[in-house]
C-alpha cells in the first residue's frame, strides 16, 4: 500500500512540474477584446471659433500575441511580448448638417462627416507575474503602443477643407490580468487594460483638429507554449 501511495505522489508531482514548466518559455496566443474607445476632440476654425465634443465607440476586435515568459524565482515570472491587431478599429465616426452660404443669398446644404480608424496597432509589453500556485498567477501589464490613425473628413463649405491622411499615434498601456494553465501546453488569460494615447493634432486649410483618444479593453486569450 505504501508503495502505491509513493508511486501516486510521484505521478502527481511530475504532472504538476510538467504544467509548471509550460508557464514559461515562448508562446503564441489568440485574443479577443471588447473595446470601449472614448475620444475628446477640438476643432478650431481659421477665425478661432472652437467646436468641442466627445465620441464614444464600442466594438470587438481580435489580435495575436507572441510572448516569452521566464521564471525569476518560486514566486515570480516575467513575460515579454508583442501584441498585433491585424484589423481596424473605428474610434470616431460623427456627422452634422452643414450649410454653405454663397453669394446673393445662394446656399448649399449637406452633411459634414469625420471618421477616425486605428490600424497596424502594435503593443510591446512586460508582465511581472505573481504565481499563486505552480499553474496560475496574477500579473500587472505595462506596454508601449504604436498605431496608424486614418482620418477622413468631408464638408460642403467651400473653404472648410477636407482630410484624408494617416498619422502616427503613440501611447502607454496599463493593465492587470490572470493567467492559468489549462493543459500541458495550453493556457488561458483574462485581463483589463487602458491605452492612454498622446494628443493628436492635424492642420488643414487654417483649420486645426485635436483629439485625445483613450481605449479600455477587456480581453480573453488562449495560448500555446512551445
Amino acid at each position: 500500500m505504501n508503495k502505491v501511495l509513493k508511486i501516486s505522489a510521484i505521478a502527481l508531482l511530475a504532472s504538476s512540474t510538467s504544467l509548471m514548466a509550460q508557464m514559461t518559455g515562448p508562446s503564441v496566443a489568440i485574443s479577443l477584446a471588447k473595446v470601449m474607445a472614448s475620444t475628446d476632440g477640438t476643432a478650431t476654425a481659421g477665425n478661432n471659433n472652437n467646436t468641442t465634443g466627445t465620441v464614444d465607440r464600442n466594438f470587438v476586435i481580435g489580435s495575436i500575441d507572441l510572448d516569452y515568459a521566464q521564471k525569476i524565482n518560486n514566486e515570480w515570472n516575467m513575460s515579454y511580448g508583442i501584441n498585433y491587431i491585424p484589423g481596424k478599429g473605428k474610434i470616431g465616426d460623427v456627422s452634422r448638417a452643414d450649410t454653405n452660404l454663397g453669394a446673393a443669398g445662394a446656399s448649399t446644404s449637406g452633411t459634414a462627416t469625420a471618421k477616425g480608424e486605428l490600424s497596424k496597432h502594435i503593443t510591446l509589453y512586460v508582465e511581472p507575474t505573481y504565481m499563486i500556485n505552480p499553474t496560475s498567477g496574477v500579473y500587472a501589464k505595462l506596454g508601449y503602443v504604436h498605431a496608424d490613425l486614418d482620418i477622413k473628413t468631408t464638408t460642403v463649405i467651400a473653404d472648410g477643407g477636407t482630410l484624408n491622411e494617416s498619422v502616427s499615434v503613440k501611447g502607454v498601456q496599463y493593465g492587470i490580468g490572470y493567467k492559468t494553465a489549462i493543459s500541458k501546453n495550453m493556457y488561458a488569460k483574462i485581463e483589463g487594460t487602458l491605452n492612454d494615447y498622446k494628443e493628436i493634432s492635424v492642420t488643414e486649410n487654417a483649420n486645426t483638429y485635436k483629439a485625445n483618444p483613450e481605449v479600455r479593453q477587456a480581453t480573453v486569450s488562449i495560448g500555446y507554449t512551445f
